[in-house]
């Protein structure tokens, strides 16, 4: 049956940080920061997230404990890694769908050994644990506060900002010696940098039950899940990659397959990055082994560091279980890096690490398996401050993020983004404005990852359905003129990322890459059901919304078109490599759709109404519940209107059609 009851929901507090830092303008930055113009503080030859500390006020040594960077080493061959994407996504191509291993990107694009050597001997020289991966793009370097401020010639500060304590270096960081580094990421880090682009429903103390969001079917008839599954296409065969934020527990989606009867047979697989993580097996088909060192024990409420305290993530268990639900034979292998301790400022400041700032590890863990065919991601920064943009607001074509997107497109592998919950004001997450670059809450600004050029970017939309999947009212794009304006879909235009070559058709606008792509249900009036905690008295069936929301239901979707490919020789025999049936990023088979009238038409549902700008509150980070106090007047947005639009994309998908147009089956 059709749940119906609702509540209106509050928007994620902050966005988390990916990769960090960024930014432009010419604000000063604080007294204490100023560098001392010595030969001890030279100009940092990196990037690493110094504009996030301008207007941010000193307030005294940090105390972090354990520490935990990712660094870039110059790649020998960036833009060529580049090319080679775009390349093995283009018919036509002398290249296209040969796809590459890790091994063979390392060995063509990745850092030199001798950079790659000398970076790690420079910082176990320190005292620091230092881990890669074979496609050399990227360390991972771990240890205690003290030891990390000696490789970096710098001491640690406690910043206030306008969205809660950070911490940073208090002078610039930079090498004892020469390295070929080009980028380190979470030199400069907020705790109030964990939250992801997901909307949930409070649960208000209920009885465990599903009384909040509806259960899979109505989305499998709706958006024609169920027509591919007739057809016999469930993801069979095909593995499906979540970049995790927080801890999973194993009863949830077993309780998930059982009150819902949804008949999967599939599981959830957590995938372990860093020592010590465990491996956790969900679902009905599970099993697997235990790490070889013991892992934290989940909880369900706690505060404090790990490993005493580790909490479940409710964003984990969206990401899982939809992708679960809507692709009911394929494998969801859930990646998760664990930070075993990082705190910092005072004893109220401190807070566990639980793979917030892991993401860039397990991207890279990722590429290194090579065993996900479709990724899905939900988190997101305001372009501004994010690893597309230099220390001088400028684009940085070498970031991390953006040549670790290359590397999975090299490898055929799809990646499904959520293109934010803060409507067209995505620059209000996290820093509300105040930034460099910012003139104001209201100011259009997009969200990254999600501007890639490698991935697709998902928007969300409102979906009033019924029990059997049937509208019940028009599909809309999510934002205020559904839900009372305390979340929208991400929208607009990049300042700096360059239109794809394949993004093009009727609407596309100017020379940035627009975004979002397409999109699915995300508004929380007509959100899902997710089990959280279940394995606890507390737990509870709780409804959510978001982009998040969206996202996992479009990887979903792209694992049926792969298991489609899978099956048949034509389509096979187009790929090369490990895994032939891959179709690499499905952007420009949906642009490729979009610019076909007929195919659009049979494949798309195009959404021409609503909004996606957004009132002021609903963007503040320090906003955990609906907005006592909404500004009677919306951020500035942009309209949903014929064929592609800065809310909604080229619209909606439909799973069987989607697979026809593809594949041609």
């Amino acid at each position: 049956m059709r749940l119906s009851v609702r509540v209106l929901s509050s928007i994620a507090a902050a966005a988390l940080l990916g990769g960090c830092g960024g930014g432009g303008g010419s604000h000063t930055l604080p007294a204490a920061y100023a560098p001392s113009g010595t030969a001890n503080a030279p100009a940092a030859a990196f990037r690493y997230g110094r504009q996030v500390l301008v207007n941010a006020t000193p307030a005294g040594p940090a105390q972090l404990g354990t520490m935990k960077i990712d660094v870039q080493v110059q790649p020998a061959n960036a833009m060529g890694l580049k090319a080679y994407a775009q390349s093995v996504g283009t018919p036509g191509s002398g290249l296209y769908r040969h796809f590459l291993t890790a091994a063979e990107i390392g060995q063509r694009f990745g850092a030199t050994d001798a950079n790659y050597n000398a970076a790690i001997a420079y910082f176990q020289s320190y005292g620091l644990s230092v881990g890669g991966w074979t496609q050399k793009l990227m360390l991972r370097v771990v240890g205690p506060q003290a030891n990390m401020e000696k490789a970096f010639g710098t001491t640690f500060e406690r910043y206030i900002t306008h969205t809660g304590p950070i911490y940073g270096p208090s002078s610039m960081p930079h090498f004892s010696r020469s390295l070929a580094i080009t980028s380190v990421s979470h030199l400069v880090y907020g705790k109030s940098w964990v939250k992801r682009n997901s909307v949930k429903v409070p649960p208000h103390g209920v009885t465990p039950g599903f009384e909040y969001g509806d259960p899979p079917q109505p989305l499998q008839a709706a958006f024609d899940y169920n027509g591919a599954y007739a057809a016999g296409y469930t993801g069979q065969n095909i593995n499906i990659g979540i970049i995790g934020t927080g801890p999973i527990e194993a009863a949830d989606y077993q309780n998930y397959v059982a009150a819902f009867s949804t008949g999967a047979t599939n599981t959830v697989t957590q995938v372990n990055v860093a020592p010590g993580t465990p491996a956790l097996v969900q679902g009905p088909g599970g099993g697997g082994s235990p790490a070889a060192t013991p892992p934290p024990t989940t909880i369900s409420t706690c505060s404090g560091p790990l490993p005493s305290c580790n909490p479940e993530d409710f964003e984990a268990q969206i990401d899982t279980q939809q992708t679960a639900a809507l692709a009911p034979s394929a494998s969801v292998l859930f990646y998760l890096a664990y930070v075993p301790n990082e705190y910092y400022g005072t004893s109220t400041d401190y807070g566990p690490e639980i793979g917030i700032s892991e993401t860039d590890d397990e991207v890279q863990q990722v590429i290194q398996d090579n065993n996900a065919d479709v990724v899905s991601i939900s988190y997101g920064i305001a372009e501004e401050y994010s690893d597309y943009v230099d220390n001088n607001g400028a684009y940085f074509p070498m970031g991390t993020e953006e040549l670790q997107f290359a590397a999975l497109q090299s490898e055929g592998i799809a990646v499904f983004v959520s293109s934010g919950d803060a409507g067209a004001q995505g620059c209000a997450r996290p820093y509300y404005g105040l930034g460099p670059g910012v003139a104001s809450p209201d100011q259009p600004c997009v969200s990254a990852p999600a501007i890639d050029p490698n991935v697709v970017s998902v928007g969300g939309i409102t979906a009033p359905v019924d029990a059997a999947g049937h509208a019940i009212a028009p599909f809309t794009t999510w934002g205020v003129q559904t839900e009372g304006g305390y979340g929208a879909t991400g929208g607009g235009l990049s300042t700096v990322v360059p239109l794809p070559s394949w993004q093009h058709g009727p609407g596309i606008t100017g020379a940035f890459r627009n975004q979002p792509d397409m999109s699915l249900d995300a508004d929380p009036v007509t959100g899902v059901s997710v089990a959280f905690d279940t394995a606890f008295p507390d737990g509870y069936f709780g409804g959510s919304g978001g982009t998040s929301v969206a996202a996992p239901e479009a990887a979903a979707m792209w694992a049926l078109v792969l298991d489609a490919c899978k099956k048949t020789a034509a389509c096979v025999a187009k790929g090369s490599g490990p895994h032939p049936y891959r179709l690499g990023n499905a952007g420009p088979y949906m642009y490729t759709i979009y610019n076909n009238a007929a195919m659009y038409a049979s494949t798309f549902l195009d959404i021409v109404d609503g909004n996606n700008g957004v009132t002021p509150c609903a963007v503040n980070p320090g906003q955990v519940g609906p907005c006592p106090n909404p500004s009677p007047t919306p951020g500035p947005g942009f309209n949903a209107g014929k064929g592609y639009d800065l809310t909604t994309g080229i619209g909606v998908p439909f799973a069987r059609h989607l697979i026809r147009s593809v594949v041609n089956i």
